[in-house]
């Protein structure tokens, strides 16, 4: 069925495109009304142009925490598709190592990594209309039963510094990590997320949208993208396809494929150079639309024009 737009409406579109051009007013999103656009295909470093959902995004869970319980794979997925978009929004590549993600490496994607993807199809972490940069590092591997690392545990990679333990918090109560900015202006640092510890919560049964809350704060939201390359599954009794919780899982030991600190947001662990490139400080972070929102705007824009 055609969509009808007035032309006030086009005229709100253009003007949230353009964001804050000279002799205008800034743009201050706070959601995405009509819904977040799909990559579906990511130009990686050195390797050239895979498929997100299908190759990208497995060959980096298979990489990055391959031997991970299954919850906590899906924390990965969602925590790599997230990092993912951050940099494609911001305008740049995607590197195929530590420095942003590992995508090639000797563990070739399982069943179970496909999976993990496919269970959360187009599912991102955003907070207050912007996609977040989700950091993630192996973290120490917890001895205690809630999963939050002490000075006794083993820290093999020497990240657990990074890690924020975020549940029940909210707003600009979380803790943000020093892998980014921090500053509560910057709602692009939401916290850091261990590996490990995910791993761990995987055997306690907590599922994976708690998992990711744990560690990001309990206000994001879980957005799927819309895009004819993600299919989103069908609900059923084993499945959390919205992220609201239950049970499941069991693993054990140190899940990280790799040692160091894996989705700093690139080369120089900061998400400000990334986040708000331009000087004026965290109020420009959050004024005028991302990239990734214009390409969002943009194309509702056209469907909308569509008779």
């Amino acid at each position: 069925m055609p969509i009808t737009v007035k032309t006030a409406a086009v005229a709100a579109l253009f003007a949230a495109v353009l964001g804050c051009e000279e002799g205008g007013d800034a743009v201050e999103l706070s959601g995405r009304p009509f819904g977040l656009a799909a990559y579906c295909e990511a130009s990686v470093d050195g390797v050239g142009t895979v498929d997100v959902e299908t190759d990208y995004l497995p060959h980096v869970v298979a990489c990055e925490n391959g031997a991970a319980d299954f919850e906590a794979l899906k924390a990965q997925a969602v925590a790599a598709r997230t990092f993912l978009y951050y940099k494609l929004d911001s305008g740049d590549g995607i590197g195929d190592g530590t420095g942003d993600q590992v995508y090639t490496c000797d563990n070739e994607p399982t069943d179970e990594h496909y999976q993990a993807v496919e269970e959360t199809a187009g599912q991102v972490v955003t907070y207050d209309g912007v996609t977040i940069c989700a950091f993630y590092v192996a973290g120490a591997i917890p001895s205690a039963e809630d999963c939050v690392a002490t000075d006794a545990d083993d820290d093999y990679s020497g990240t657990e510094h990074y890690v924020t333990y975020n549940w029940g918090l909210s707003g600009d109560a979380i803790a943000q990590t020093d892998l980014g900015w921090v500053d509560t202006g910057n709602v692009y640092n939401r916290g850091c997320k261990s590996q490990n510890g995910a791993n761990c919560l995987s055997e306690q049964g907590w599922m994976y949208g708690d998992i990711l809350r744990f560690y990001y704060g309990m206000d994001f939201a879980l957005e799927t993208a819309q895009g004819e390359c993600v299919e989103v599954p069908e609900a059923d009794a084993g499945a959390d396809t919205d992220a609201d919780g239950g049970a499941d899982a069991d693993a054990d030991g140190d899940t990280d494929t790799d040692s160091d600190a894996d989705a700093d947001a690139d080369a120089d662990s900061d998400a400000e150079d990334d986040a708000c490139p331009a000087s004026g400080g965290p109020s420009s972070c959050a004024s005028a639309p991302s990239g990734g929102e214009r390409r969002t705007l943009l194309s509702s824009l056209a469907a909308a024009l569509i008779d």
